[in-house]
């Protein structure tokens, strides 16, 4: 595969180096690529407001202007938007709606709210707060879209290109309710393929739940099995729903919509995160790499191989960890940027600081920093944001000595939890049962199969954690 021959155009503030004219100025993308317009995106009262008949027009609509009644109307198949200007007064299919803010003329072009225009047409808006960009997400997207899911401590990736999903890995077991809430509202209905990369509870545990919520096309395995409970809940998920899991083999190449899936790596072996199916996805001249954990030894051995591992995202290997991401396979891969999945203050110390050493340079994004992390590409240029601030997106430890980049404000599917205030709680459940992995707090030591230890709610809540939405009443 042809390496990309442009630079990663980041979405955050990160080094010189990718702080490039076309980056930094304020756009509008749809899909991965930038739409032409001579009026850059504005926000008016909180609101973002972009150029009427670029944005319709990069979405497949339709755009008529009523000079008299000074009202657009956008018309795509059997969907009819009009706004007029000046007024907050707006309808979709004659249902009328409220805007917070009108549509207006702004340096003699008309400008329209971008989440009212692309959400009446099914469509996600990501704003980027420091670039002012808006950035959307059509259902029929024909370029590839990567998702990597704030999960805690576990992974979660969800691939979408031209209609079609891949989902690869689903949390952990507290995790699967909100990744099931989290692909509804993405859009999802069916998932061509479901991946567990190993047989660990970080990885698998939310899988039961995804099968047990959608039409599930095909299910991807390792060459490796658990006598947890964890497991045995996917294998009765898929019992239930008539369906039976495939080990792939390496070299088999799977279609996703325009874009292609290749197993790198999905051998046995007695280190279950060795056991680790990883995957390449690839559209056109862009590529993104997904380790599971996978450790030295399953990096050796690609290695070894010959295989064509350049990426322009590299998803770390084992949240980070040191038994990981070795400099000669760091090396191959030449990433423009890089993605750990880890959670916040977790026990384990990922990601490692010899991990964060060698990715210095790189630009790194981490899911307890900045939360559910998007990449996009149409093919040529690969656009990264993410959906709340962090203390650092750099390749070090955060500190309070460190600068801190803004990072973007950007909306997502599912937005996270919050604590709610319960004295009643407080009171009648000094100790409650945490995971080392997880996001939440139990009072059932059993939810979920999962394994768990006591602790005292005072501490769950100073770590963060959110109560178990089955469990907590």
């Amino acid at each position: 595969m042809k390496r990309m021959n442009k630079k990663l155009l980041a979405l955050l503030s990160l080094t010189a180096a990718l702080s490039i004219g076309s980056a930094g100025a304020a756009s509008l993308v749809v899909d991965g690529a930038a739409v032409p317009s001579d009026v850059a995106p504005v926000v008016v009262d909180g609101r973002t407001l972009v150029p009427v008949r670029a944005l319709f027009e990069s979405l497949g609509a339709t755009v008529d202007w009523d000079e008299t009644t000074q009202t657009v109307t956008a018309t795509k198949e059997d969907t009819v938007i009009s706004m007029r200007i000046g007024s907050t007064a707006a309808s979709v299919n004659g249902a009328a709606q409220v805007l917070d803010v009108p549509a207006q003329t702004i340096e003699g072009r008309t400008m329209v709210p971008a989440r009212f225009a692309a959400e009446s047409l099914d469509a996600r808006v990501l704003w980027d707060n420091n670039t002012q960009s808006a950035y959307i997400i059509t259902p029929e997207h024909k370029s590839l879209v990567v998702e990597y899911l704030d999960v805690g401590q576990a992974d979660s990736m969800l691939l979408s290109s031209n209609g079609e999903y891949m989902l690869i890995d689903a949390g952990s077991n507290e995790d699967g309710d909100d990744v099931v809430e989290y692909l509804k509202n993405a859009g999802v209905s069916t998932l061509k393929y479901v991946v567990g990369t190993h047989p660990h509870e970080d990885h698998i545990g939310g899988m039961d739940d995804v099968i047990n919520a959608f039409d599930v096309q095909n299910v991807l395995l390792a060459d490796a099995t658990s006598n947890t409970q964890t497991y045995s809940a996917v294998l009765t998920a898929l019992e239930n729903k008539s369906l039976t899991a495939t080990v792939p083999e390496v070299g088999t190449t799977f279609q996703l919509g325009d874009a292609n899936v290749t197993v790198l790596a999905a051998q046995p072996a007695d280190d279950l995160n060795n056991a680790s199916i990883v995957l390449r996805a690839t559209y056109q001249n862009a590529s993104f790499l997904f380790m599971g954990d996978a450790e030295a030894e399953v990096e050796a051995a690609i290695l070894q191989s010959g295989t064509d591992i350049q990426s322009n995202v590299l998803k770390v290997g084992h949240h980070g960890s040191d038994t990981s991401t070795t400099s000669s396979f760091l090396s191959a891969v030449s990433p423009d940027a890089a993605v750990i999945c880890c959670g916040a203050g977790n026990s384990y110390g990922h990601p490692s600081q010899a991990t964060l050493n060698k990715l210095a340079g790189i630009p790194t994004w981490r899911t307890d920093l900045n939360g559910t992390i998007y990449a996009m590409t149409d093919g040529e240029t690969c656009r990264i944001t993410a959906n709340k601030s962090a203390s650092t997106t750099s390749t070090k430890q955060p500190s309070s000595s460190q600068a801190a980049p803004s990072t973007p404000s950007v909306s997502t599917p599912s937005q996270p939890e919050t604590v709610p205030s319960n004295p009643a709680v407080t009171e009648a459940h000094a100790n409650v049962y945490v995971t080392k992995t997880g996001k939440r707090y139990h009072y059932d030591n059993n939810c979920n199969g999962g394994t768990y230890y006591l602790s005292t709610l005072s501490d769950a809540l100073a770590r963060g954690l959110t109560p178990c939405n089955k469990c907590v009443k």
